[in-house]
């Protein structure tokens, strides 16, 4: 077993060199992108409180971001796609989710799959080995790029969450592929995704470090079955249902990156996106929540009177706290993102987005709380956005990681842990 970690961990040293040059922040290829995804928010302020109280799939903003392009957004340029990088998809992602978080976080994790390939140096690996990884990565880009496809994940399991390490989903070889075995849930756009990512640990390997792959299956694949149960308080438009895998049988050539035994390795190196990619999210929720409550603000009047509370002091307070607050979230966030591009897979680049996630997971239901306050009773109507951006805002902590599993990374992170063993990690 050890020597399989050991053949894996080589692996991801391979992967981990960086990519030829994409669009980087900064540039106007970069704000033109940024820009196109702000327009894009303001039509799906239209629709998404209908989204949100029907808990369905919003089908005209992926029509849109499909249409501009955007879903090769983090695919290089030589295979087709746009070529952002990682802070560029962050205010990308920011600006997205300012009226319909629902709609950035499924996005997120449609990118998720295309980000993770589009980042790993696989060119240069040889053999039988290097055949298989880079025909998976050239066939999953293309599908995105030539026919629009759209990838989902399928990790988080009842009684497990998305730790790895625990996951009861199983996978055995069989002749020309793999079976596998589980359940899952909090599968988000489960039924409006073309692939979902599938992890499962293989059932012959036992031991306290399990093998964790990741395979692509189709929703149409014999022995899958959806169970429709999303009624959630928050996020209720990603429509995250629960899947059962029934004897579902996988093509070798869709075993992710065409390498078993990637998942907890990958996950202790570079862990940016499968938490980093949230925290744009809830960015750009705290953004809208925000820009909400000062637009409210401005046009309340003090009772009785025809006076703006704006001029009360408090309210000033309450207001330059919170804005204070939210710029200092947002320079972390943007310099963990940056640290992502500049030295991948590093403990400070590694550290940086946990500590990024806990503070905008922390304070995106914060400002959503005050802002109720300080915008009065009308804030819990239906018809008003706040109340929405409230209950989505609480989602951000119980993502992975959590703002618990944030603090013990970064508090393992100061007392000097060894955060790149698997052993040492939450997953």
């Amino acid at each position: 077993m050890e020597n399989a970690i050991e053949s894996t961990e080589g692996l991801i040293e391979e992967l981990l060199e960086n990519p030829e040059q994409q669009i980087v922040d900064g540039s106007q290829a970069a704000r033109d992108l940024i820009l196109k995804c702000k327009q894009l928010n303001h039509k799906f302020a239209k629709r998404a409180a209908e989204y949100d109280q029907e808990a369905t799939w919003p089908v005209e903003h992926y029509e849109e971001l499909r249409k501009a392009g955007l879903l090769g957004l983090m695919i290089p340029q030589k295979f087709g796609g746009l070529g952002a990088d990682f802070l560029t998809y962050t205010k990308c992602l920011e600006q997205l989710s300012q009226n319909s978080a629902a709609t950035g976080l499924t996005f997120n994790m449609h990118n998720i799959t295309t980000g993770i390939l589009a980042e790993a140096a696989t060119e240069d690996i040889g053999g039988r080995r290097g055949r298989a990884i880079n025909e998976f990565k050239q066939w999953a880009l293309g599908e995105v790029v030539n026919n629009g496809k759209m990838f989902a994940s399928a990790n988080s399991e009842p009684g497990v969450g998305a730790h790895f390490s625990a996951l009861k989903t199983k996978y055995r070889k069989v002749e020309g592929g793999y079976l596998i075995n589980g359940y899952k849930m909090f599968v988000s756009m489960l039924g409006y995704a073309d692939y979902y990512t599938v992890a499962a640990r293989r059932e012959d390997v036992e031991g306290d470090l399990p093998q964790i792959s990741f395979f692509i299956v189709q929703l149409d694949t014999p022995g899958i079955e959806v169970e429709k149960v999303w009624d959630t308080m928050g996020m209720r438009a990603t429509v995250s249902n629960n899947m059962l895998l029934k004897d579902v049988f996988v093509p070798e050539e869709r075993l992710f990156l065409g390498s078993e035994g990637l998942g907890l390795s990958k996950l202790a190196r570079e862990p940016h996106w499968v938490i980093g990619g949230y925290v744009g999210v809830y960015l750009g929720l705290c953004q809208g929540t925000f820009d909400y409550m000062v637009k409210h603000l401005q046009k309340k009047k003090i009772p009785g009177t025809d006076r703006s509370v704006i001029e009360r002091e408090w309210v000033q307070h309450c207001v330059g706290k919170l804005a204070v607050d939210l710029a200092a979230t947002r320079a972390l966030v943007y310099q963990a993102a940056k640290l992502v591009d500049e030295q991948r897979g590093t403990l400070e680049t590694n550290t940086a987005i946990h500590c990024s996630k806990h503070a905008v997971s922390e304070l995106a239901p914060r400002l959503a709380s005050e802002a109720m306050r300080l915008c009065g009773g009308s804030g819990i109507s239906k018809r008003l956005p706040l109340e929405r951006f409230y209950r989505d805002a609480r989602c951000g902590g119980l993502m992975p990681a959590t703002s618990d599993e944030c603090l013990l990374y970064a508090g393992k992170a100061a007392l000097g842990f060894d955060l790149m063993s698997i052993r040492e990690t939450y997953w």
